[in-house]
């Protein structure tokens, strides 16, 4: 993402805090570069039961470009289905349906996944996201929030990624965790491929996948 990019991003988050807290966009801007400095080391308060409970940031994952900067700030996002195909030891995405829809979801089924969810009455079956962050990056996860056991999610025009079922918010750009029950569980990301127009994503990390327990 451009220099350039990255200010419009900057902007944007700014102008949405200043809307909601009625303080001055320089204001915003200095507490956003405070907060992002204090995020490594910040303890988060869950659901103010749990004062001083770390919250880890996510993995870090090296993400892939497929756009410009996407705006988040007008209207929610919910997820798509599309269609997927299985090829041999990836499974194939349209790059295109993730750039009409923006965020997009499926369901991979096999034998081989280890993990039965209630959601799916016992089958093995493993939900699967992608969605093209504010940046223009791809990300590619789980869709899964292992306390509540949602498997959707949607975006909101404050720039959270928003679980559907208990309402935990995560920046969605970066998934750090900003509120609600379940927020050490943001999508679990996954490491994909683009080519020819396909994401390519690995069915063997799908099929070995478990259940993330709270560090």
């Amino acid at each position: 993402m451009s220099e350039k990019g990255k200010d419009r991003l900057k902007e944007k988050k700014a102008e949405v805090m200043r809307k909601k807290t009625g303080i001055s966009s320089t204001t915003v801007v200095i507490l956003l570069i405070i907060g992002a400095m204090a995020v490594g080391g910040f303890a988060i308060t869950r659901n103010g039961a749990q004062a001083g409970k770390q919250i880890n940031t996510p993995k870090k994952v090296d993400r892939i470009s497929i756009s410009g900067p996407i705006d988040y700030t007008e209207e929610r996002v919910d997820m798509k289905k599309v269609s997927f195909k299985d090829e041999g030891k990836w499974l194939t995405l349209k790059l295109g349906d993730i750039k009409k829809y923006k965020m997009v979801r499926f369901e991979f089924r096999s034998p081989k996944i280890n993990v039965k969810q209630r959601n799916f009455a016992g089958e093995p079956v493993l939900p699967v996201m992608a969605i093209i962050m504010p940046s223009g990056d791809l990300m590619v996860g789980v869709s899964y929030c292992e306390p509540c056991r949602s498997t959707t999610f949607h975006t909101e025009t404050d720039l959270s990624l928003t679980c559907n079922v208990c309402g935990t918010k995560w920046d969605v750009e970066s998934l750090i965790a900003w509120s609600g029950a379940c927020m050490p569980f943001p999508p679990d990301e996954i490491k994909v491929k683009v080519e020819d127009g396909k994401v390519l994503i690995p069915k063997g990390y799908l099929e070995k996948w478990e259940p993330r327990k709270e560090t």
